[in-house]
């Protein structure tokens, strides 16, 4: 395939609108792709939404090590196209970037994983096999990738390469995270007449300054020398529906990012802990609901993947980290802090810059991956998250990459399976 072709493939993923719960089109799309390069897929369909299927291929050259390609096919809402340069879901390209969303995350690294693996097949310059997973619902509960891990598709995988845009260093390890719900039951009565009823708003705020205090407390005990400490966002508080009448119903959401030594068990315990408390000490009506449970992904920095990954990319000066930073100042103009909000990369980003440290080197994340599903079924399989992108417009209105960087990727991958796989 021709480099025309590459940057067909990824401006038609971007016109499929993916957002969140309709990503079988894609799927498609990708499946008759491969078909027309003699290459066999399935879909893997959502028990409980006909629009929504995953996509799983493999080929295989003899005996050797497994090797797994992996990308998310949702995106997030674009949200008010009137506020968008572009429109979202037209793959507009302008002066070497491509607009729309999901150009950063991650319909780039998904493009250019199927393309290395189209490559691959046709070379059959690999020993050992290849899964591409295509998954669905990564955005929201990472749904596909807990299905495909649940089917046993993940179970012989020695190494992965997820595709999320991560550019300027190879990620290992990523924290958990765990979203919960506390709900606050009442009694709604007049707020003249306060006695009669009882005040769940009330009773919540109680709840929120306690698990605040104590989760604080409980995670400052512990510290990864990866990942650092757990920490908690209270995000979401809903309650009340009068402002004369004592609210009989109240609940907030919060997330929490976790280490293994403090994990997302840990800290639910914790909650339901003040919980008891609260509801024995003044007899209110407190409960948790755990709706999102990733657990931390800590996998060796030094794997045989790394080490291809490293090779490969930093003999590739467009991949070099002050080569990506200086690309994306000029697309954004903006200053390092609102460039990189993980201080730790924006760290790396700026010894680049000032010629201290100009190389591709493991780094670690704070926000989850599929990789929090897929290492259930295989706790030895190690990871690499390293892909194309622009990371600070994920999620972001005038979200874009440069149709370079998604080019040399493409390199990047073909080069990596045949230096993994040998």
């Amino acid at each position: 395939m021709d480099k025309e072709q590459y940057i067909k493939t990824f401006q038609d993923a971007i016109k499929i609108n993916t957002e969140n719960g309709n990503e079988k089109e894609l799927a498609e799309y990708f499946q008759n792709l491969l078909k027309k390069n003699g290459i066999e897929s399935k879909l893997i369909e959502d028990d409980n939404d006909d629009k929504r299927a995953s996509l799983f291929a493999e080929i295989e050259n003899g005996d050797g090590k497994v090797l797994g390609l992996t990308g998310h096919l949702d995106v997030v809402s674009a949200g008010k196209e009137e506020d968008w340069t572009h429109p979202p879901f037209e793959g507009v390209i302008e002066d070497d970037v491509i607009w729309g969303r999901g150009a950063s995350d991650m319909k780039g690294g998904v493009s250019a994983l199927v393309h290395a693996f189209i490559h691959a097949n046709e070379e059959q310059n690999f020993k050992g096999k290849i899964k591409l997973i295509l998954t669905v619902g990564e955005e929201i509960g990472q749904l596909g990738a807990g299905k495909l891990t649940e089917e046993g598709l993940i179970d012989d995988v020695d190494a992965m390469i997820i595709a999320e845009p991560s550019n300027v260093g190879v990620a290992y390890a990523h924290k958990g995270s765990l979203n919960y719900k506390v709900v606050s039951k009442g009694l709604s009565s007049h707020s003249s007449s306060p006695q009669l009823g009882s005040n769940a708003v009330e009773h919540l705020s109680d709840a929120i300054v306690r698990i605040k205090e104590r989760l604080a407390k409980e995670a400052d005990k512990y510290e990864n020398d990866i990942l650092g400490k757990t920490f908690n966002n209270i995000t979401v508080i809903t309650g009340g529906d009068q402002v004369n009448s004592i609210p009989d119903y109240a609940e907030f959401e919060a997330n929490a990012r976790t280490i293994p030594e403090f994990n997302n068990e840990d800290v639910i315990n914790v909650v339901k802990e003040v919980l008891d408390e609260l509801n024995e000490e003044f007899g209110v009506n407190l409960e948790v609901k755990v709706t999102a449970d990733l657990e931390p992904v800590l996998t060796d920095p030094d794997s045989d993947l790394m080490k291809a990954i490293l090779e490969v990319a930093n003999k590739n000066e467009n991949l070099k980290p002050s080569k990506l930073v200086t690309q994306m100042f000029e697309e954004l103009g903006v200053d390092i802090e609102k460039l990189f909000e993980n201080p730790k990369i924006r760290e790396v980003a700026q010894k680049a810059l000032e010629g201290e440290e100009d190389v591709v080197k493991p780094i670690e994340l704070s926000g989850t991956t599929d990789a929090a599903q897929f290492t259930k079924a295989n706790d030895k399989m190690n990871i690499c998250v390293y892909g194309p992108g622009i990371p600070v417009l994920s999620h972001k209105t005038d979200e874009r990459v440069e149709l370079s960087q998604y080019l040399d990727f493409i390199e990047l991958y073909k080069e990596t399976i045949v230096e993994y796989l040998k």
